[in-house]
């Protein structure tokens, strides 16, 4: 918790107070008048003045400001006071905020090495004047406390104050007391600026005000570390990401420190432009060698490098994560992740099951895991860890698509209908689950649902060609090649260099006897993926054979002839 924060829970509820804000907590909450009243008497023989002195100060007050041609027209009596108030003349009025923070900041702007107070009064245990009196009349009750609200012709200082004032020849006794530590002023100040945008300049807004704050007792200001550290943060909370990049250097270049390093990491990977990767690590690693067991920051540079597909970096810096804190659940489950992007799904599995040992109730350690599982075709395992995952978030669809992916390598082709459905059941609008079902439909052989399938993850995802491809390939299954030819030539339009589709329209032109058009599908297939037809058999070949024999003797017979030869060979 901020320390501004700490002092605000020690408001009291409701509304109606008004606070004043004072750099010694000793001091009592009297008026400058009363204090200048006394100020040659010891604090043993101070005394109250009387009515009658109070009155004639004030008068005399006003008209030497007014003989000095201070004031404006306008402005009543009272008015007139409040002005001179606020530029250091000593009335009988005493300043208070309707803002708890702008009189925070009174109590922390000076006296540094005594204690502050925040005074909290409830106006409503005052007296008020309900409008602004322009006679001798504002002093006939000053026996007594008056609150004013200065929502009137105010200057820029009051308004930006949010000042309202007690009037009166007596001290206020009734008053709560909230102590401010003299060690946290600085950082209280610092707070004040940086979040809520109190200070001086936006506290005295006017050319007396600016002339205070730019005068030979003020120094020239220069921010510290931790104050470019505290405006980095409020601008990385705010959204404001450049900037607080900005200022994280700015305390680095003060004093380098783990924290702004780290935090300027964090900044840089929420750019919403192009991340800067380079700058992120450098940043992470600057944090280590401040402090080598900043587990954060490995933590987060393992991120780094996995979005880089720097799988190997991702895992030493994962381990080193968890040297620092075994416990960390996070870098064992993602550390999982790389090694997947590897293709090492044992050791995959083996970082998924410590951070279940960690967090035993962790949806996505069992889900990924099942992943993993299904990678090494160890289906049944798969099939055990996705029910895992679905009883700690039954409402998540992943965990049971990629059970019905399971239980189709097992064959249970119904079990994986029935998992798909659920999973749709909980988003019907992925593109997977319906391609995967349709697949799942073809081992059933009821080609016409697959059809249906694959025709809905095509509408979820136009511009994806498996499904295409697994509905030419159900076509086919129903012997319906000119639609299967439809579907794999939509497939190789959205992917020319899928070598498969090539091979299986070949297929169903042979099944037409359209062997030209076959012979140029099998060798564009060839040529981007041999692999695709090396488990052809001899029998496949033989009307397309019988076909190219019977052809004249030509170059182009010679061509088809050595295209057969390159199939029966692979």
């Amino acid at each position: 918790m901020s320390v501004v924060a700490k002092y605000l829970n020690e408001l009291p509820s409701g509304g109606g107070f008004v606070y004043r804000g004072q750099s010694d907590e000793s001091w009592g909450l009297t008026s400058t008048y009363y204090r200048r009243f006394n100020l040659n008497k010891s604090i043993n023989k101070q005394r109250q003045p009387s009515q009658k002195q109070f009155q004639d100060y004030h008068e005399t007050l006003i008209n030497d400001a007014k003989s000095y041609h201070y004031h404006k027209e306008e402005l009543s009596n009272l008015e007139l006071l409040l002005e001179l108030q606020h530029y250091g003349a000593a009335t009988g009025l005493v300043d208070f905020s309707r803002d708890f923070l702008v009189a925070l900041w009174f109590a922390c702007d000076s006296n540094k090495d005594k204690d502050g107070g925040v005074f909290v009064l409830n106006s409503s245990d005052i007296d008020k004047f309900t409008q602004p009196k322009d006679d001798k009349s504002i002093f006939s009750e000053c026996d007594k406390l008056q609150f004013i609200n200065s929502n009137f012709k105010s200057n820029n200082r009051i308004f930006a104050q949010k000042g309202v004032f007690v009037f009166g020849n007596k001290t206020i006794d009734n008053a709560k007391k909230i102590k401010i530590l003299k060690k946290q002023k600085k950082l209280i100040l610092q707070e004040l600026s940086a979040i809520f945008s109190i200070d001086e300049k936006s506290l005295f807004q006017d050319i007396y005000g600016f002339s205070m704050v730019n005068d030979v007792k003020h120094p020239i200001y220069e921010k510290t570390a931790e104050e470019y550290l505290l405006e980095g943060n409020q601008n990385y909370h705010k959204g404001e990401f450049k900037k607080a990049i900005e200022a994280y250097k700015k305390a680095i270049d003060i004093k380098p420190d783990e924290e702004a390093y780290y935090n300027m990491g964090l900044a840089y990977t929420m750019l919403n432009e192009k991340v800067n990767f380079e700058e992120v690590i450098k940043a992470y690693k600057k944090a280590i060698e401040i402090n080598p067991d900043k587990d954060e920051a490995y933590y987060n540079m393992g991120g780094v490098y996995t979005v880089l597909n720097k799988f190997e970096k991702a895992i030493k810096a994962y381990k080193e994560a968890i040297k620092i804190n075994p416990n960390k659940y996070g870098a064992y489950n993602n550390m999982g992740l790389a090694y997947t992007g590897l293709g090492k799904f044992k050791k995959a599995i083996e970082a998924y099951e410590k951070a279940i040992e960690i967090e035993p109730n962790n949806y996505d350690a069992y889900y990924t895991m099942g992943l993993s599982y299904t990678k090494l075709s160890r289906f049944k395992e798969a099939v055990e860890v996705c029910k895992k995952a679905i009883e700690i978030e039954p409402d998540k669809n992943e965990a049971y698509n990629n059970m019905g992916f399971a239980y189709a390598g097992l064959d249970k082709f119904e079990e994986a209908i029935e998992a798909y459905e659920k999973a749709i059941e909980i988003n019907p609008d992925n593109y997977e689950t319906y391609n995967n079902m349709g697949g799942a439909y073809v081992g059933l052989s009821e080609f016409e649902k697959a059809i249906e399938a694959f025709k809905k993850a095509i509408e979820i995802e136009p511009d994806k060609n498996e499904a295409y491809n697994n509905m030419g390939l159900a076509y086919a299954g129903l012997s319906e090649f000119e639609k299967a030819i439809r579907a794999f030539k939509k497939a190789i339009e959205i992917k020319p260099d899928d070598g498969g589709a090539y091979y299986t329209m070949g297929l169903s032109y042979t099944e037409l006897s359209r062997f030209k058009e076959a012979l140029e599908a099998f060798k564009k297939a060839m040529d981007l993926n041999p692999v695709v037809i090396k488990d052809s058999k001899q029998q496949k070949w033989h009307a397309l054979e019988t076909w190219i024999n019977n052809l004249p003797d030509t170059d182009k017979k010679q061509q088809y002839l050595h295209t057969l030869k390159r199939l029966k060979d692979e």
